[in-house]
């Protein structure tokens, strides 16, 4: 699968190992693709990955990840144009500086990426799982749980199996309307993260009898 991976900070990197690591075609698409910095992280990952603009990276991309700064987002998107048929990862959570929600309480994230995202079926996912952990290491013997969410049953099923892919338990977490909720879930968890001193030894599990 060619997989279109906006964003090459800790998220977008992390993807990028794993994905490519399992054989998918990544392609990172970027700002600023001449970088230095970004050709050491290609040559690090190995595995095939390129990096281009990020209007190039989706062009035959069968999944397109959101994987910006929050405050990057909307523009990362709308510069895309047209991306009827797409299925659209939101990896975003739409927090501001001293981690707070930076959207207003009766709206999510992943619902105004879609507004943004002419076209596409957008499904959050990823969005509460710290970046160092996304190669589906286990806590405690237990795998990680990423609740996913979206409208289209098909782009979710898609994302659903790449999620597996890396190793996570997967929960289908309904309607993308329900973004709101996984937002508010992974602020909660850095939160605690932090006033615990966990650094990354954090994860959310649903537990099945």
């Amino acid at each position: 699968m060619r997989i279109a991976i906006l964003g090459s900070g800790s998220v977008g990197s992390g993807l990028a190992r794993g994905w490519s690591r399992l054989g998918h075609s990544v392609v990172i698409g970027s700002r600023a693709p001449e970088s230095e910095r970004l050709g050491d992280l290609v040559a690090e990952i190995g595995n095939g990955v390129q990096v281009t603009s990020l209007t190039e990276s989706v062009v035959r991309a069968d999944v397109v990840v959101l994987a910006v700064p929050w405050q990057a987002a909307e523009e990362s998107v709308m510069v895309l144009g047209d991306l009827s048929g797409y299925t659209l990862i939101d990896a975003t959570n739409p927090f501001v500086k001293g981690l707070n929600i930076g959207v207003n309480q009766d709206e999510s994230g992943g619902e105004l990426v879609a507004e943004w995202a002419t076209g596409a079926n957008v499904v959050k996912a990823l969005n509460i799982v710290d970046a160092r952990l996304l190669d589906g290491r286990k806590l405690d013997s237990r795998q990680i749980s990423i609740p996913i969410c979206g409208d289209d049953e098909d782009s979710k099923q898609i994302v659903i199996r790449l999620t597996a892919e890396l190793g996570f338990d997967t929960v289908d977490a309904g309607s993308l309307s329900n973004s709101i909720l996984l937002e508010n879930l992974a602020l909660l968890m850095i939160r605690l993260s932090m006033k615990k001193n966990l650094d990354n030894e954090i994860g959310f599990r649903v537990l099945r009898d």
